[in-house]
């Protein structure tokens, strides 16, 4: 178990969108042993207040942001990018300096959101493997964080799988790895087991090998590097030698990197793209207060 503690004492905590992700980290933090009544959360729609509840009991679950960060320590926002603006400003005097923001929003800056509330902000990018508590998490602070809130950051994020620390400026290319990652996997995977099928093999047991073949590679290569674990199932003049050269004759390494980096250069434009509307909208904000 991981107790998350900020400050010498137990945190309290409100999270900003309890969908899948926010819902996820929730569950996470009473299972490390934060007491439910410490843990609160908004939903946008009125219809989903009973269902949170019935998910997360204990939790005081609202559809209004402002009750929910009320006299909590740190604020998770797991809202969609174009939700940011709608979220944060209703309550962007409350998120002040001596609360810690910990945002999962998926392409916006800790700038961008240190402009639009006081708040010391921390940027977290987990994936999707955090429904199940082996999800892989980066944490980026923002210019107002301290080490301690980076480490209460990554607390929350190890309590459902691994977490490390990195520059911002990696996130994108992060984004493209870890985060799009699982659906780039599912992609080799099903390719595996269709192969398994092509040449008979049976769904079922099809399926098993390619799934079991993905585990068993992902815990050797914990140990191994890539090319030791090549090096020892490859014979010479064997079946997998003949597999590997119609690899490199595809270029399949080649294409799997150009598949990264187009993720990641899709990953800017879309943050360039929300930072840039986020921009105006608190410009409009400004002019007309």
């Amino acid at each position: 178990m991981f107790l998350v503690f900020l400050g010498g004492f137990i945190a309290r905590y409100a999270i900003i969108g309890l969908g899948k992700i926010g819902t996820a980290i929730a569950k996470a933090l009473i299972k490390s042993g934060v007491d439910p009544g410490d843990v609160s959360g908004s939903v946008r729609r009125v219809e989903s207040v009973e269902r949170v509840r019935r998910e997360l009991p204990g939790v005081f679950v609202s559809t209004n942001n402002a009750e929910v960060v009320r006299d909590v320590d740190v604020v998770i926002l797991a809202v969609k990018p174009y939700q940011v603006v709608d979220a944060l400003m209703p309550i962007r005097d409350v998120l002040d300096g001596d609360k810690l923001l910990v945002s999962v929003v998926a392409g916006v800056t800790t700038r961008i959101l240190e402009g639009l509330v006081g708040a010391r902000v921390v940027r977290a990018m987990p994936n999707i493997g955090i429904v199940i508590e082996r999800g892989v998490t980066a944490v980026s602070p923002g210019s107002r964080a301290s080490e301690a809130d980076v480490k209460v950051a990554c607390g929350i994020f190890s309590s459902m799988g691994r977490c490390f620390v990195a520059d911002e400026r990696y996130m994108d290319a992060i984004t493209a790895i870890s985060g799009s990652g699982p659906a780039f996997i599912s992609v080799i995977l099903e390719a595996l087991w269709e192969a398994g099928l092509l040449l008979g093999i049976p769904t079922g047991i099809s399926w098993e090998l390619a799934v079991g073949t993905l585990e068993s590679s992902a815990e050797l290569l914990r140990v191994k590097r890539p090319w030791s674990v090549i090096e020892e199932v490859t014979t010479p003049g064997g079946v997998t030698i003949r597999g590997l050269k119609v690899a490199e004759e595809g270029g399949l390494r080649g294409l799997i990197m150009r598949m990264i980096e187009e993720t990641a250069r899709r990953g800017r434009e879309i943050s360039q793209d929300i930072e840039t509307s986020i921009r105006s909208i608190v410009n409009d904000l400004g002019r007309n207060t």
